[in-house]
């Protein structure tokens, strides 16, 4: 038994009680730190609490698989190693695993001279790992300013990922407010129910549609109830779509899961993979009740939703009616707490003549044409000024200007 063994820590999950409790005593034999977990959702809550080193986690469980459990542990913990436990030869479903980030895994019932071995192997891959992230800690001046350089780059790559959907504003206005509204919301409650990091649902609303883009117009401005069901098998494809899409950027292959388990119902009859209640990611199923919010609004022909969330009446009762079968209770509950504690910002409206320097649109600037001037957010300066007299002149604008009030 090496020293660093005596401070490890191994997280055991399986929904057998006898097989954590046999599992967890040999290990502490053998001088490790252990806690268990029944399932994949307990697993989470002791992931962020116990902080493992290496996880033991069963493929097959009630509630959320092993297999979806480890995306969501790889997604809030890169360095936790996880070995798969599996009771049949399910050589696809392992490859899967391997995949999504696992270290390695072992058959059922476990050789346990065998799973010593596993976790030995799994921990000091761990410890190489960590060892070169502490080097690359560690070269000098030279290195914190590329270090700085890198983190100028993160903040600047968080602008480029947005900047598509400001172009959007002006090709197709409509995808680009409900992207950036979903967006909003889907921050504003993960921030709500503490799921971190929420720039990661923020930016699954601003891409969530992203795999309809593909669509024929048609499909997308038909009524639900009234696709063919070829059609409408085609439109249950777009959340595999989105996943495919936001794979190929490797600052967004973390959305993919999100994404493509968007329009999951928790009583299983969404789609594409029908999952069910605890199976459905959380970021998921944040995300399907801002889409909800948002086309609700958009119904009611409130398009801001920063200033006009509160001026909603329809979309409570709506998700209160599909609380517990279509929509997740905890999330649908948190968006209640958001809205009867939320806020809105102030806003004026004036007319062009008063506009000045300096000021902050809080809200789209369109003409009578429907062409967008400037998107909401636009910090004015002389040549936007300008921009705006210019173009009023030949297509006036469409309503008084809305600004932030100081």
């Amino acid at each position: 038994m090496s020293q660093s063994a005596m401070y490890s820590k191994i997280l055991v999950v399986d929904d057998e009680s006898e097989v954590r409790s046999v599992l967890k005593e040999f290990l502490e034999s053998e001088k490790y730190l252990v806690e268990v977990a029944g399932d994949g959702e307990e697993a989470l809550i002791r992931l962020e609490e116990f902080k493992p080193h290496c996880i033991l986690l069963d493929i097959k469980m009630p509630f959320l698989t092993g297999v979806e459990a480890l995306k969501m542990i790889k997604l809030r913990d890169s360095d936790v190693e996880v070995i798969m436990a599996t009771a049949v030869d399910n050589l696809k479903k392992v490859e899967e695993c391997m995949q999504y980030g696992a270290y390695g895994y072992i058959h059922k019932p476990i050789d346990l001279d065998d799973l010593v071995k596993e976790i030995r192997g799994c921990l000091e891959k761990r410890k190489e790992t960590l060892a070169q992230k502490q080097i690359s800690k560690e070269e000098g001046r030279q290195q914190e300013k590329l270090k700085s350089k890198a983190q100028l780059l993160n903040k600047e790559m968080f602008h480029a990922l947005r900047f598509p959907f400001h172009l959007a504003d002006y090709f197709d206005p409509e995808f680009a407010c409900h992207a950036k509204n979903v967006s909003w919301l889907c921050e504003k409650l993960a921030a709500q129910m503490g799921v971190s990091p929420a720039d990661l649902c923020n930016f699954s609303g601003l891409y969530h549609d992203i795999g309809k883009l593909s669509f024929p117009s048609r499909l997308l401005s038909a009524d639900p109830e009234k696709l063919t069901p070829n059609e409408n098998k085609i439109f249950e494809m777009f959340p595999v779509f989105g996943e495919e899409f936001v794979g190929f950027h490797f600052r967004l292959k973390g959305l993919g899961v999100i994404i493509r388990h968007q329009c999951e119902k928790v009583d299983g009859t969404g789609f594409p993979d029908g999952l069910v209640k605890e199976d459905i990611p959380m970021e998921s199923k944040i995300l399907a009740v801002a889409n909800a919010v948002d086309e609700s609004l958009a119904n009611e022909n409130l398009r801001s939703i920063e200033f006009d969330i509160k001026k909603g009446t329809q979309f409570l009762d709506v998700l209160s009616q599909k609380e517990g079968t279509y929509f997740d209770r905890q999330v649908v509950r948190a968006l209640k707490k958001f809205v009867l504690n939320y806020q809105p910002p102030q806003e004026s409206q004036i007319d062009l003549p008063d506009l000045k320097e300096k000021m902050v649109l809080s809200r789209s600037l369109f003409t009578q044409q429907g062409k967008l001037i400037l998107p909401g957010g636009y910090s004015l300066n002389p040549m936007a000024l300008a921009k705006v007299r210019h173009i009023n002149q030949i297509d006036p604008l469409a309503e008084k200007i809305h600004i932030y009030s100081k």
